[in-house]
């Protein structure tokens, strides 16, 4: 029915009305609310189960009942009985982002309704939110039956919709929060007003661990639901701060409050079970405002650098922002952007550590390790590009150079006439998952033209505790051909006799705090003793690195420690360089 055909409806009911000469008007009557409108008014209770209190006559005949406790009994005496159950989702978000996350109190949206007669209705709600003074929040709302076309046409919207779109510029369109722009515009006057007044600011950032594969497996809308009830959590935790949503499911504050640690873990707990059976983890990064810092955008990138050192931490809720944090990812970025220039133009180089038979005090081996000489940086440690590289799965660029670049500089002496001994190559786990590290070294031997017996493989012990079965394999593949295989760092961290049944090696090498400790505590000297003893009994050769006095070296003597490696003897340094400096302390290869 159309709106005049609902007047014409009111006239025929008794309606009083004025005659003004050339159209009808209602007459003014404080008793009086006028019913056959296409629309009417409710009241319903925004907390809890959303209870209708009031309703008038024409939205009770909207539905086609016949009177309150006929609505209450067909909606459930609840708002979200009212709205269609595929609709409902969308508009309890939006009205979520345009009332409670908001600084505005009232909302627009558009949902269907399905009336007591199975037909389907087309709404346009105005609804204001009320606070009361015990803590209760009411809404009232007038809705308007549209007509099917008008309420699937968002492209041009009613005069109500675009006065509220343009009071929200400010704001997310889904959660309500400010937007990023004019997040940074109100807290550039904070930070002005606290740089006089010297008040203490702190910024946090907020992350939804994994929210890619939330919507993945619950749906987009389940995720705008997940987004707005996050939204209002940290509204509600840090009342007075200014907080804003800048992208997909980052969320930023900016308070005054010093302990936002709390706030942060009170977040996190709301939102751990925000949804029955569903586990949302949410971290955040802390940055307590430094007097040197009065850039916006700077604030929130150390706020977002801690919430980034946390994400792969499941013992951690947050991280805070300490000083040269932010120079050490500077330096994590560099290496990623330009590794690849790092192999291609050479700037990474092998330095060559030599390894001592100590029944003969000759040199039997090297261990090739990689560094990173850059012409802008300098000399880049291992510390500085090893841990990223594996971090972000792409050592295998510097493993795969080493073991060209040792086939090169052994190509090189043999064709010299200098003598030679083999030289270990240290491979990471994840060399054997992200390329074809066997046929790689193949490749690079062949074209070189070396025996098998001048390249060992070196492999850390821990590496052996993930995938067991398949790096076993691969493990296989190099001994099988000809290689010795070394297990690399045993004893550091934690180690397994299991790895001396279930992988066959040739060389076992002691982790370096082993002699570092051995003079303060007698129990490591009688391991020690034993783990080269059984290293022995199994045919394999032990050998213990971080060597640095004579002290050391003679102790693994009367241990019947077979190799040495360390300072002692030489720190590792360039092919020639290694060379030159073993001849001048009259060193002498096998």
């Amino acid at each position: 029915m159309t709106a005049s055909g609902r007047l014409q409806a009111a006239e025929t009911e008794g309606a009083p009305m004025m005659d003004t000469g050339n159209e009808f008007r209602l007459r003014p009557d404080e008793n009086y609310i006028p019913t056959g409108l296409p629309g009417g008014f409710f009241i319903y209770n925004a907390l809890g189960d959303q209870e209708l209190y009031f309703a008038d006559q024409n939205v009770i005949e909207l539905f086609g009942c016949q009177s309150m406790k006929d609505l209450r009994d067909f909606t459930g005496n609840s708002f979200r009985g009212m709205v269609y159950p595929e609709d409902l989702g969308k508009i309890e978000s939006d009205i979520m982002a345009q009332t409670f996350n908001s600084e505005k109190r009232h909302d627009y949206v558009r949902y269907r309704i399905r009336t007591k007669q199975g037909d389907i209705r087309y709404i346009e709600d105005f609804g204001h939110l009320l606070h009361g003074k015990d803590g209760q929040k009411v809404f009232y709302v007038y809705i308007v039956d549209v007509d099917k076309e008008e309420f699937y046409n968002r492209g041009r919207n009613s005069v109500a919709e675009t006065q509220i779109f343009a009071m929200n510029r400010s704001a997310d369109r889904l959660t309500g929060l400010y937007n990023m722009s004019a997040f940074y515009e109100k807290v550039q006057e904070k930070l002005q007003k606290a740089a006089v007044e010297k008040t203490p600011l702190t910024f946090v950032h907020f992350d939804i661990a994994n929210f890619k594969i939330f919507n993945e497996n619950y749906g987009f809308q389940r995720g705008d639901d997940l987004l707005c009830r996050t939204a209002y959590t940290i509204k509600n935790e840090f009342p007075g701060a200014v907080v804003a949503r800048f992208s997909n499911d980052h969320f930023v504050v900016c308070t005054e409050e010093r302990n936002a640690a709390e706030h942060v873990e009170n977040v996190h707990n709301s939102i751990l079970h925000v949804f029955d059976g569903i586990r949302v983890e949410i971290k955040a990064g802390i940055y307590d405002l430094e007097e040197n810092c009065r850039e916006v955008g700077l604030a929130c990138d150390h706020a977002r650098i801690a919430c980034n050192m946390v994400k792969r931490r499941y013992d951690k809720i947050y991280g805070v922002y300490e000083s040269g944090l932010y120079e050490r990812l500077r330096m994590q970025q560099y290496v990623l952007d330009n590794i690849d220039t790092a192999v291609e133009k050479e700037y990474l180089k092998v330095f060559y550590q030599p390894i001592i038979r100590i029944e003969s005090g000759k040199i039997c081996g090297y261990e090739a390790l990689a560094r990173w000489d850059d012409p802008k940086t300098g000399m880049l440690s291992p510390a500085k590009f090893i841990i990223t590289l594996e971090e972000f799965h792409m050592i295998h660029k510097v493993d795969t150079f080493v073991v060209k670049k040792v086939c090169e500089d052994l190509c090189r002496l043999l064709n010299m006439g200098e003598p030679v001994v083999p030289v270990s190559i240290n491979l990471s786990r994840l060399d054997f998952e992200l390329c074809d590290i066997f046929a790689l070294t193949e490749h690079f031997r062949g074209i070189y033209g070396l025996s098998r017996d001048l390249i060992d493989i070196e492999i850390t012990e821990s590496s052996l505790n993930d995938n067991s079965s398949f790096l076993q394999n691969e493990v296989k593949k190099f001994r099988k051909a000809g290689y010795r295989i070394w297990i690399d760092d045993f004893g550091s961290g934690y180690s397994s006799l299991n790895h001396l049944m279930d992988y066959s090696f040739d060389v076992l090498k002691l982790d370096l705090e082993f002699l570092r400790t051995y003079d303060k505590h007698p129990r490591t000297a009688k391991l020690m003793r034993h783990i080269i003893q059984g290293a022995l009994d199994l045919g394999v050769q032990p050998l213990q690195e971080g060597v640095e006095t004579k002290e050391h070296f003679e102790f693994l003597r009367s241990l019947g420690c077979k190799c040495a490696q360390g300072y002692y003897f030489s720190k590792p340094l360039p092919l020639e360089e290694s060379r030159a400096f073993t001849r001048s302390k009259g060193l002498e290869w096998e």
